[in-house]
């Protein structure tokens, strides 16, 4: 099943530079009024829409995970809900992609083709589409984090800047200002443009002015007691989200070890190069995009080929773990951490066991 999954999937790759606009075509021939409504832009973005619906799904279909289907098509329903776009459009365009698809694949890839995107169909019409903040009452730096946001959201990077360091001379530790306020405000950050209550712009400053925040932090970072042992940390290839990342590998510093971070769409030769040479305890690989999940799985694959790496633990975080609660294991990871904290314990558990052995 698992190869007919993928090659379902890969089968449904291929069609992603031409059935797009064929889906936009048959959309206007049920609906003939929107041809003439639409401009040209957004029938640019309808087709890249639809372009997007085809990498989620076939991600998801080569996983077999129709969890991961089913959040995108919840996080499009959430981000659609502030637009003035019907449901109802948005629906016609998921069952036309879903007949277009059944004229394009092999007998046997039809059904799997058709209950993910039914499935998806019913979960858009079932779910909610609103999103509750991640700053909550519970974090003991709720009024730091909120007042941290609204200045960047506003511009005011040094005001921003200046009430983290004011926090950190105040006795807020740099580990409870990553999880409680960098960590959570990052995440509201993509709430808040899903609800179309920021723009991309902000959401990029937001981001950009986080990542220096946090370097000017960096000093303060090499307090612990060196343990001897490093991991490599690093994004898949493809994917452009690092901040999460990067605070997994800063936090691995405050334990004591020496961690190697690499950023963002690292290529893979680069990275098993690094493996190599810096011969690490751990490898960290993080994702955030549905779409770069395979990428993730075949980075493993040569990891798990190459004799001389047998040592190395592989971990795996981002959002798609944290929906899919066996994706890490399907793609041959050792484990899966939702926050840097609970990386650090599993890395050393991991560690622990083999050394036992």
């Amino acid at each position: 099943m698992e190869d007919l999954n993928k090659r379902t999937a890969q089968r449904i790759r291929q069609l992603k530079n031409t059935l797009p606009a064929k889906v936009l075509e048959r959309h206007f021939l049920q609906i003939p009024s929107l041809r003439n409504k639409y401009s040209e832009r957004q029938k640019e973005l309808y087709v890249e829409d639809v372009g997007y619906h085809i990498s989620y799904l076939s991600e998801s279909i080569a996983i077999e995970s129709h969890a991961l289907f089913a959040e995108y098509v919840g996080w499009l329903k959430t981000f659609f809900s502030t637009l003035p776009v019907p449901e109802s459009d948005l629906i016609l365009s998921f069952e036309i992609l879903r007949d277009a698809l059944d004229e394009n694949l092999d007998a046997e890839m039809k059904p799997i083709s058709a209950d993910y995107l039914n499935r998806g169909i019913e979960h858009f019409k079932n779910t909610h589409p609103l999103i509750n903040t991640y700053i909550t009452d519970d974090n003991p730096h709720k009024e730091i984090a909120e007042k941290y946001l609204n200045l960047l959201i506003d511009g005011d990077r040094r005001g921003a800047a200046k009430l983290i360091m004011d926090a950190h001379q105040n006795k807020i530790s740099v580990r409870e200002l990553y999880l409680n306020v960098f960590s959570v405000t990052q995440k509201e950050t993509g709430r808040l443009w899903q609800m179309n209550k920021i723009s991309v712009a902000q959401e990029h400053y937001i981001t950009a002015a986080t990542q220096l925040i946090m370097s000017q932090l960096y000093p303060y970072l090499f307090n612990a007691v060196h343990r001897g042992r490093s991991i490599i940390v690093s994004c898949a290839p493809g994917e452009l989200h690092e901040i999460g990342a990067r605070m997994v590998a800063d936090m691995f510093e405050m334990e004591g070890w020496d961690s190697y971070y690499y950023g963002a769409n690292t290529p893979k030769e680069s990275l098993l190069k690094a493996i190599s040479e810096k011969k690490p305890d751990v490898l960290a690989l993080s994702a955030t995009m549905i779409f770069n999940i395979s990428s993730i799985e075949h980075l493993i694959t040569e990891v798990r080929n190459e004799p001389a790496f047998d040592r190395v633990k592989i971990l795996v975080g981002g959002y798609p773990f944290s929906v899919s609660d066996d994706l890490w294991r399907k793609i041959g990871a050792d484990g899966f951490a939702g926050n840097p904290v609970d990386a650090i314990a599993l890395a050393e558990s991991l560690i622990e066991k083999a050394e036992a052995l």
